[in-house]
């Protein structure tokens, strides 16, 4: 794990961010910020034309800038380019997603504020050269529905519009082997079948081959889900290429598990892998017949 995320830094990172924050307003005039469309346009789009999206959020841009190791995905140059290579992407049947705080501030919760404000600032200036100038973005938050808002009062229509994206469709997960999306509860109700495909929970990329080769087995027929930092938006993207609609699905359910708490901090999940809840990374084992019956292949060894 990079230093910068270690507990001893915690203080001067704060400090940092307030710093930061203060010349936001003025690396914007500079810097002006690309087109990036709401989450109901993303959502709208995604469902009326069945396209696929790769979402990128600051983890994934200071990847690339910084070439940081993540708390769960060390360096890897050969994804790193393959990151860069999706953000200049021209194919039409994969939108290429932004975070919220490229698109608007407003609603979020103040902290959330300061947050993207620091990280535009921090960020932006040596991300531009790698986002075409005429690109329109699509919203990568399209999974965070929940928690960073100071009104969360549309979370309800925003869950239900999403979940629309499998209604009456057979579902493959791709995910990291202790995140269990939808289990416990009724996130992929609404789908026909639902099916998993288990890679590792850190360093997934190490499985990439692997992993592309299981999901091509499937009929292009069956809406494909990944949730798996990084890899996930390279996995998409080669999926969408021969003709699947795939999703980089992200957090979604563990926003939809915090919504459903009606959690006011980022808090552990149990059984599921929670990356940004303390001891969230911490899972427990799970005893659930319908989860296991679920798993097609398990890559995670």
């Amino acid at each position: 794990m990079n230093f910068r995320y270690g507990s001893f830094f915690k203080v001067f990172r704060k400090i940092a961010k307030y710093i930061l924050a203060m010349i936001y307003p003025v690396i914007i005039r500079i810097y002006p910020l690309p087109k990036v469309r709401s989450i109901d346009e993303t959502l709208d789009k995604l469902i009326e034309d069945k396209l696929s999206i790769c979402r990128f959020g600051d983890g994934e841009f200071l990847y690339i800038i910084d070439q940081l190791n993540l708390p769960f995905q060390r360096q890897i140059p050969e994804l790193r380019f393959k990151m860069i290579e999706i953000l200049n992407s021209d194919e039409s049947s994969i939108l290429v997603g932004l975070p919220i705080g490229y698109h608007s501030l407003s609603n979020l919760k103040r902290h959330s504020k300061l947050t993207w404000k620091s990280q535009i600032v921090w960020i932006y200036p040596r991300l531009k050269k790698y986002l075409p100038i005429n690109k329109v973005f699509y919203n990568a938050s399209m999974t965070r529905l929940y928690m960073n808002y100071d009104d969360n009062s549309k979370s309800s229509k925003y869950f239900e519009k999403v979940m629309r994206l499998w209604q009456n469709r057979d579902v493959v997960l791709i995910e990291g082997e202790k995140s269990r999306l939808g289990v416990g509860n009724n996130l992929f109700n609404l789908s026909s079948s639902v099916e998993r495909i288990l890679g590792p929970a850190h360093n997934a990329y190490d499985k990439y081959e692997d992993l592309i080769e299981e999901a091509k087995k499937q009929s292009k027929e069956k809406l494909i889900l990944v949730a798996m930092g990084p890899t996930a938006k390279v996995i998409v993207y080669e999926l969408a290429k021969v003709g699947y609609q795939a999703i980089d699905i992200g957090n979604l359910d563990v926003e939809y598990e915090w919504y459903l708490r009606g959690a006011t901090t980022k808090v552990k999940i149990p059984g599921k892998y929670t990356s940004e809840a303390k001891g969230g990374r911490i899972v427990e084992d799970l005893i659930n017949e319908d989860y296991y019956s679920q798993i097609i292949k398990d890559l995670s060894n």
